[in-house]
Parts: C-alpha cells; sequence; structure tokens
C-alpha cells in the first residue's frame, strides 16, 4: 500500500489562496499555515521575547486570517501574513506600553511622594482591591482582564466565552461600583 500523494504539495501560494477563500478548504489553509507558521513564529518571539505570547500572536493571526477570508484582498499570502504580523506587533507593544504606564501609575514614587501622599496611595490601592472583591467572581474577572492586562473587549470575549455585550456590562458594572467607592480619592488621583 503506498501513501497518498499531498494534493497541495505542487501548489504555489496562489492557488492556495484562492483555494481556501473561495471553497473553504481547511487543507489549503492549513498548508499555507504550515509553510508560514515557523517563520512568523520566530519574527514574533524576536520581537516579544516570550515563547508563549508569541505561539498566541501568529495563532490570532491565523485565526483572523480564516474568519476574514472571504473579505480579505490577498494578492501575495507573504506579504499579507508580514503586515499582519507587524500590526499584531504594534497592537502588542501598545498594550504593554498602557499597561506599564497603569502599574507605574499605580506606584508611588518615593522622591517625589509625602508620606502622607505614600499613604494615601496605599489606602487607594487596598481600597481599590477590597471594593473588587465586592464585585461577582466573573465581574471581577473581566475587569482585571481589561485593566491590568490590558486586554481588548473582543479578546476578553473569546477568552472567557461572553459575548463583547457581556463583556462592556461587567466593565461598566465595575467602574462604577468602584467610583462610588472612591469618591473620595478623586482628588488624590487627578
Amino acid at each position: 500500500m503506498t501513501a497518498e500523494p499531498k494534493k497541495y504539495e505542487g501548489w504555489d501560494d496562489g492557488e492556495l489562496v484562492i483555494s481556501f477563500q473561495q471553497y473553504a478548504d481547511i487543507r489549503a489553509f492549513e498548508e499555507i499555515y504550515k509553510r508560514y507558521w515557523f517563520k512568523l513564529y520566530n519574527v514574533a518571539r524576536a520581537k516579544t521575547n516570550y515563547p508563549d505570547e508569541a505561539e498566541e500572536l501568529i495563532q490570532t493571526i491565523f485565526e483572523r486570517l480564516w474568519i476574514n477570508r472571504e473579505k480579505a484582498v490577498i494578492l501575495n499570502i507573504g506579504a499579507y501574513l508580514a503586515v499582519s504580523l507587524r500590526n499584531i506587533l504594534l497592537d502588542y507593544q501598545r498594550k504593554l506600553q498602557t499597561a506599564e504606564k497603569f502599574r507605574q501609575s499605580l506606584q508611588p514614587n518615593p522622591a517625589n511622594n509625602t508620606t502622607e501622599e505614600a499613604v494615601n496611595h496605599a489606602m487607594l490601592l487596598r481600597s481599590i482591591e477590597s471594593t473588587l472583591q465586592e464585585l461577582p467572581g466573573k465581574t471581577q474577572t473581566v475587569f482585571k482582564l481589561s485593566r491590568y492586562e490590558n486586554k481588548s473587549v473582543r479578546e476578553i470575549a473569546d477568552k472567557l466565552d461572553l459575548t463583547e455585550k457581556a463583556v462592556e456590562y461587567h466593565i461598566t458594572k465595575a467602574i462604577k461600583l468602584l467610583r462610588q467607592r472612591l469618591k473620595g480619592y478623586l482628588t488624590f488621583l487627578f
């Protein structure tokens, strides 16, 4: 018994793209994945320095490629994936910067703060945590993913298997409670 030849082995990238876009051919898509995954992963890993993060970013690229296959205009799959990688890495860097700014805003700067400001800051952090503990578990999780890990509404919805509206509801609920409970800290924050 001889092994069946691989159908897509001799196909060029253009033929694969046409097959997966027009006919939702999963095997053609898998062939594109096999051809490009490792190259994209190596670039992502070099830029993020975290193998797990790099894998997740590349997975996101291919998920979006499949989901958007019918409306995407792909003239060169290699170039299309390279641009997708560049864009997702830019988003990743922006999220890291935003998360870092948020973390830094929560850290007191001993050189610039008085003892009173340091005490107020510590009290604020405790108040935030205790207020978050009052929320239902899912609302806490959604809020922390949104504000501490800087995940988008869509990413949270996908991760927790919720609708985007449900994620927005949980975030709004958490912010509303925090505003109510932390009114006295508003002058400290601003």
